[in-house]
């Protein structure tokens, strides 16, 4: 590789970790989450709007539970700081295979190219006459 190349791979590197570092920021942050969605049921087309909470079980069964006019801000804002965090962690996985793969292609890149002589080995014909001999 050019040491143009390098540098804008660098570049990219550089501009990946600090991509890293915000989505860290988002995860480490101090908001007050529910480790469920919020879903927007309407049952028929004359009635009001329900709202239920989608909270997932280890059997990969969810589970809804009905959220009350008077909670919905609360579970609102903390259903939204969850759905925040974990789009930022699939985002932060990533782009640290992302980094990962540019830190090798970097090293790669870096290094010299090297020449292997390797002897001829004797023919199969020129070894058996020597044994003959």
């Amino acid at each position: 590789m050019t040491k143009l190349q390098l540098a804008k791979l660098r570049q990219k590197v550089r501009s990946l970790k600090t991509r890293r570092n915000t989505l860290e920021h988002v995860a480490m942050g101090h908001h007050p989450m529910v480790g469920a969605s919020l879903i927007e049921r309407r049952f028929r087309h004359t009635r009001s709007i329900s709202y239920f909470l989608s909270i997932p079980t280890p059997e990969n069964v969810a589970w809804h539970r009905y959220v009350r006019k008077d909670e919905l801000d609360y579970f609102r804002r903390r259903a939204g700081a969850w759905r925040e965090f974990v789009h930022a962690m699939a985002e932060w996985v990533t782009v640290n295979k992302e980094i990962e793969q540019s830190l090798r292609r970097l090293g790669k890149g870096r290094c010299e190219k090297l020449e292997i002589r390797r002897k001829k080995k004797p023919s199969r014909k020129k070894a058996a006459i020597r044994r003959d001999q």
